[in-house]
C-alpha cells in the first residue's frame, strides 16, 4: 500500500476513533451518571471536546505527513507535532481533563449525606510519558536525518 494510500486510512480510523465516538458516547451514558460525574466537578463535555480537537488536529497531522516528501523539513516538523499532541492527550487523559494538573486530580463525590474525596496522583505516570515522548522526538529526528541521507544523489553527503 502507498504512503498517501495508508495515510487517507490512518487518519480516517483517527476521525472514527477521536472525533465520531467521543461526539456520539455521551448519548448512550445514562443521564443520571452524567449529572453524577458533574457533580463531582469534572467537566465531561470539556473533556469531549479536548479530545474531538486533538482528533481533528492528530488527522490532519497523519493526512498531511502522508502526502510530504520524508526527508522534507516538514516531514520532521509533522512528525514532532504528532508526537507533542500524544503527549498532549496523555497529559489530558491522565489529568481528567485538566492539563495544567499534570496528572494530580480530585474529585469530591456526595451520596446519601457522605462525601467523598478522591485523590488520583498520577504524575509519575505523567513525567514517564515526557521522557518518553522526549525520546521520541529523537528518534523522529534520527530517522528524518537518515532519510535525507538516503535521498541524497549518489555520492554526496546531504546537508
Amino acid at each position: 500500500m502507498s504512503r498517501k494510500v495508508n495515510a487517507v486510512l490512518s487518519a480516517i480510523f483517527t476521525i472514527i476513533l477521536f472525533v465520531g465516538i467521543p461526539y456520539f458516547l455521551p448519548n448512550y451514558i445514562p443521564q443520571e451518571f452524567i449529572t453524577q460525574v458533574e457533580q463531582s466537578g469534572f467537566d465531561l463535555n470539556d473533556f469531549i471536546y479536548n479530545i474531538i480537537i486533538i482528533g481533528v488536529v492528530t488527522a490532519s497531522l497523519t493526512l498531511i505527513g502522508g502526502f510530504v516528501n520524508p526527508a522534507s523539513i516538514n516531514a520532521l516538523i509533522v512528525k514532532i507535532l504528532q508526537a507533542c499532541l500524544s503527549l498532549l492527550f496523555i497529559i489530558i487523559f491522565l489529568g481528567a481533563g485538566n492539563i495544567l494538573n499534570l496528572g494530580y486530580t480530585t474529585f469530591d463525590i456526595a451520596m446519601e449525606g457522605i462525601n467523598n474525596t478522591i485523590i488520583m496522583d498520577l504524575s509519575f505516570f505523567v513525567y514517564i510519558s515526557i521522557i518518553t515522548i522526549l525520546l521520541k522526538i529523537i528518534q523522529v529526528y534520527f530517522e528524518w536525518k537518515e532519510a535525507r541521507i538516503e535521498m541524497a544523489p549518489p555520492g554526496r553527503i546531504a546537508p
